[in-house]
């Protein structure tokens, strides 16, 4: 399945990211010299950002269980993370969480800042409570880690 009408399978890869085909993720993964996991289109969206972004619940686990992923890439539009993404994905609050949920726990940084410095916490729906209370987690455990990284033991 490297071309089918014309489209590479970085491209296809894109695609059914948006469209969560595990059908096509799947046929893709079985030819690992055939794709970058990190091909990212012009405006810089990698397949996590469109899994992300579309509620492609699916694909996003088939994806982040590809070795090398970048969790936390940039976009070249505003410099927005999947995460970012994800807590601006609307149409099915409880997909949306599972999706943020699912990038936190591989290890995406709810800190990290888009263009407008914003991170993922300042782009979530006002009424959503659930998800803000998620990613206020998600942070304090990452500042409570660095934290304890910096004890020093006697």
């Amino acid at each position: 399945m490297e071309e089918e009408d014309g489209a590479t399978n970085n491209e296809l890869l894109l695609v059914a990211a948006k469209q969560d085909s595990e059908d096509i993720l799947e046929d893709i993964f079985t030819q690992p010299d055939t794709y970058d996991i990190n091909y990212a289109d012009s405006i810089g969206n990698t397949a996590l950002h469109y899994a992300a972004q579309y509620g492609s619940l699916s694909a996003l686990e088939l994806i982040l269980q590809q070795p090398n992923v970048n969790i936390d890439a940039r976009n070249r539009l505003l410099q927005e993370t999947p995460l970012h993404k994800a807590v601006q994905y609307t149409d099915d609050p409880s997909v949306s969480y599972e999706i943020v949920q699912l990038l936190i726990d591989y290890g995406a940084d709810p800190r990290i800042q888009n263009k407008n410095r914003q991170t993922p916490i300042r782009l979530v729906d006002s009424g959503n409570q659930e998800l803000k209370s998620l990613l206020q987690k998600a942070t304090l455990a990452l500042q409570v880690s660095f934290f304890n990284s910096l004890a020093i033991t006697r």
